[in-house]
């Protein structure tokens, strides 16, 4: 009989959200806050968040994440970030 995948494994869960061309192009990318942590990957993604030099913010429920190494500039403000 075979087992039923029971959600995403940690690791491999948190490596997926930088596996998408937009990530890959230094794009920006977002992840429920709920589903991360349900997924038990939140700390995970903000490891992999830190070892590649980019940049996330939080709000509204989502993790935004600037898959690239440029500086983050509050819009409102224009004060980096």
């Amino acid at each position: 009989m075979a087992t039923k995948h029971r959600g995403p494994k940690r690791a491999s869960w948190a490596a997926q959200a930088f596996e998408s061309e937009t990530a890959k192009a230094g794009g920006v990318i977002r992840r429920s806050v709920a589903a991360t942590k349900k997924a038990n990957g939140y700390h995970d993604l903000i490891d992999m968040v830190h070892a590649r030099g980019y940049r996330a913010l939080m709000g509204g429920g989502q993790i935004v994440i600037f898959c690239n190494a440029d500086p983050v500039t509050d819009a409102t403000t224009g004060h980096p970030i």
